[in-house]
């Protein structure tokens, strides 16, 4: 009798407890369905604020800082309405937690939205969200001001700031948009971009080089610095160019952060990678452009989401050759592949060099491998060993490149070609960057080889340019 006792009561309990989680499971899902709608509502109103800050020149620091913040809690919204896998009372807590942030910036907007009517509106093309998006330094709007600030205060001697970072994190790309801004151009009417070679050649004193680049009265002289003799050939130019005291500025490039930061007579600026949660958004706007992409392609989402996680902000480089080959194909099947792309790449980087891109660019920069296979399914992998940067591209060498989509490319190579493949970037300052490829040569399977050789690379496989 205890033991039938027993297991009554302790089928009732069993029950009772399923019930109440069942009940909370219940409550939990109406509160999260309640929430999402409202999340919704105050995303839009963030986003409206964001554009029309975007079309306006802001120099107020408070009203900067104030953007950064209703852009940071917009971010994170956007990326767990879309990406969240949490389970439902977590999810249901993260909501609350983003909605009652959003609405408190929203509320501390009301001076900055009178202090911006009064901001002048910056000139551009009404271009949609993911053409502008190509077109411009996305997450960089303060980091640009600050080298706006930096060229138009006024100085008594050559002034320097150092902007560094790792490997294709943009810092060419943003000197190059603050250079731009109009206020720049009427202040330094000789801007100066100097590569290695010309840097060495001024510290020479070569007179060639000297015809060529005329430091006049307020220069402004933007220097890439990316190695050893860079350094010692830029402290000779600056020994000479010191005493100036009519407006020169520099502005120091280079990946070498220790070396280089104290270079200068201001505190360096440092570009880091984007947060996971703007990188995101970023990724969901160039690939899916300005329409909600949960009405037209919600099967896509994941995918897109996955592929995101995999480049993690390693690369705007390929984040853009992706997307823009992802849009051209909105295919289920064609996503899914370009994810095993991603995965292969990062995966043959990692096991060639020993380091994972996305954990270390610094590093990884200097050295890169992509692996990816052609449009037609029985096309061999295709490895790029080498790529590099250049300002522009002269006769034979660039007719003999190919451009265009490389997956395209990839219809008509033949097993153990090697080509060169360029592309040019979307925005200031245009760089051209080559890839250099090699297709792999099938090799007949041995049984018992669990095993294969490694592919062997052409010679000097991991240079790479600043």
């Amino acid at each position: 009798m205890d033991a039938v006792l027993s297991a009554v009561a302790s089928d009732l309990i069993s029950r009772f407890i399923s019930f109440l989680l069942q009940r909370s499971q219940q409550a939990h899902r109406a509160a999260a369905a309640a929430a999402t709608p409202r999340l919704q509502r105050l995303l839009l109103r963030a986003r409206t604020v964001v554009e029309e800050a975007d079309g306006r020149r802001i120099a107020n620091h408070g009203m900067l800082l104030q953007l950064k913040q209703l852009r940071d809690s917009m971010y994170r919204g956007f990326y767990l309405l879309d990406t969240s896998q949490a389970c439902l009372p977590r999810q249901h807590e993260l909501q609350a937690q983003i909605i009652d942030e959003l609405e408190a910036v929203l509320d501390d907007m009301k001076e900055f939205l009178l202090l911006l009517m009064q901001c002048p509106p910056v000139a551009r093309q009404p271009y949609s969200a993911y053409l502008f998006m190509e077109r411009c330094m996305f997450g960089r709007r303060m980091e640009k001001e600050h080298i706006v600030s930096f060229l138009l205060n006024p100085c008594s001697s050559l002034d320097v700031l150092p902007v560094t970072g790792p490997f294709y994190i943009g810092k060419s790309t943003l000197v190059e948009h603050a250079c731009r801004e109009e206020a720049v151009q009427r202040s330094f009417p000789n801007i100066l971009r100097l590569s290695s070679d010309d840097l060495n050649d001024l510290a020479a004193g070569s007179d060639s080089a000297m015809d060529g680049h005329k430091l006049g009265p307020r220069s402004l002289m933007v220097v890439e610095l990316g190695q050893d003799t860079d350094l010692a050939a830029w402290g000779k130019l600056h020994q000479s160019l010191r005493r100036r005291s009519d407006g020169t500025k520099a502005i120091l490039i280079s990946r070498m952060d220790d070396r280089v930061s104290g270079l200068g007579t201001v505190q360096a600026l440092r570009l880091t990678r984007l947060r996971r949660e703007e990188y995101w958004y970023f990724f969901r706007v160039l690939a899916f452009g300005s329409a909600d992409p949960y009405d037209h392609h919600p099967s896509l989402v994941p995918i897109a989401e996955r592929i995101a996680a995999e480049i993690d902000g390693a690369s705007f480089m390929m984040t853009g050759a992706i997307t823009r080959a992802l849009r051209a194909n909105l295919s289920a099947e064609f996503w899914a592949r370009a994810l095993g792309y991603v995965r292969k790449s990062m995966r043959m980087h990692a096991r060639v060099f020993g380091v994972d891109p996305r954990a270390a660019p610094a590093r990884s920069g200097e050295r890169y491998l992509s692996y990816i296979h052609g449009v037609k399914q029985d096309c061999p992998p295709i490895l790029c060993y080498r790529r590099y940067k250049t300002r522009s591209l002269e006769g034979d060498a660039a007719s003999k490149m190919l451009t265009g989509d490389v997956f395209a490319a990839a219809r008509s190579v033949r097993c153990g070609e090697k080509f060169d493949f360029v592309t040019q970037s979307h925005i200031p300052p245009y760089y051209y960057y080559v890839s250099q490829w090699v297709v792999e040569k099938r090799k007949p399977a041995h049984r018992g080889n669990n095993c294969p050789k490694r592919t062997k690379l052409p010679n000097n496989p991991c240079h790479g340019d600043l």
